[in-house]
């Protein structure tokens, strides 16, 4: 056992998407195993109520508090947290690489300046780091600080209980010659294959509920994601389960079979303009005999259902 600490305090910043989630995740685990755990939602200074998303999970509200005997988790994006807790212990959960950063990989000047704005006003430096506690929710995170010399621990993450209730039941006559994309991830990339394929209906993921995505995700044989993957991401995971075939780029997580074990066949190299024959015809291919290529998937599926266990074992081996 790594945390020891009577109770512990998980910071979370306020909004809806996996980030938070996963910090919400947690703290139901550990009072689920009989730890004193809670949210602390930041801006400190504002009040905050839980999001209805995440009321179903056992993650009451507390103040944060620097005492001896607490420990204090903090994501890697809210790093300045550890310069106002003298007391508590602190540790780090890497859910991201990019995002420490501030990463936006639209532009290289607009990422050097995002990257010297984020560590002069909202992280630390990483040689600041080196005392603390590490998690690694991917194994990209994890050989990102390997580079730093700074050992971590493996905390992953588990999808919701809604997408295994949509997990696909080999119904292939519910999937169609559809392709469904998150706009807000490598939309220049996904451009170029929508120009380049106009027979091909691609349906963006945005302005959709979350059962309007789930509908979309069983209709589609295909999902992909040319984004910068700065974890272990979700929405990959999320249309595996659903029954899609997942291509990707080979950027951030997505390039570790341990964060993404797909066939490398699945796996495009975006970095030049190859990949938009490829896609092409792989997409085809897929199309085609969608039966066999979707069977390419099921360690995945499997490897995804079994995360949530994964998940509660490595959390009692933390904190007991």
């Amino acid at each position: 056992m790594l945390v020891h600490e009577a109770k512990i305090i998980v910071c979370c910043s306020k909004g809806v998407s996996g980030g938070p989630e996963l910090l919400h995740q947690l703290v139901h685990e550990l009072r689920a195993n009989g730890r004193e755990a809670y949210i602390a939602y930041y801006p400190f200074n504002i009040s905050f109520s839980c999001p209805e998303a995440y009321k179903r999970y056992d993650a009451p509200q507390a103040q944060l508090s620097d005492e001896h005997d607490t420990f204090v988790m903090v994501p890697e994006t809210a790093t300045w947290i550890a310069k106002y807790v003298k007391k508590a212990r602190v540790g780090v959960w890497w859910l991201s690489v990019d995002n420490y950063f501030l990463a936006s990989h639209n532009s290289v000047i607009k990422d050097l300046y995002l990257r010297y704005k984020s560590l002069v006003r909202a992280r630390l430096p990483i040689f600041r780091l080196r005392n603390l506690l590490h998690f690694s929710q991917s194994h990209y995170a994890e050989k990102f600080l390997q580079d730093y010399s700074i050992p971590s621990h493996q905390l992953t993450d588990y999808l919701s209980e809604a997408h295994f209730l949509n997990r696909y039941l080999g119904d292939e006559h519910a999937k169609e010659n559809v392709v469904a994309f998150n706009p807000l991830k490598g939309y220049k990339k996904t451009k170029l294959l929508v120009s380049a394929y106009p027979e091909i209906e691609f349906i963006p993921i945005q302005k959709m509920t979350s059962q309007a995505v789930a509908a979309l995700l069983r209709r589609a044989k295909i999902y992909i994601d040319f984004g910068h993957h700065p974890g272990k991401d979700r929405p990959p995971r999320e249309a595996a389960m659903a029954g899609c075939c997942v291509i990707t780029g080979r950027s951030g997580s997505a390039r570790y079979h341990q964060d993404l074990p797909i066939l490398e066949k699945y796996k495009l190299d975006d970095t030049t303009n190859s990949y938009v024959n490829g896609f092409g015809m792989l997409a085809d291919s897929i199309f085609k005999d969608f039966s066999v290529y979707v069977r390419e998937f099921d360690d995945y599926r499997l490897k995804i259902s079994n995360e949530p266990q994964v998940f509660k074992q490595q959390v009692r081996a933390i904190f007991g």
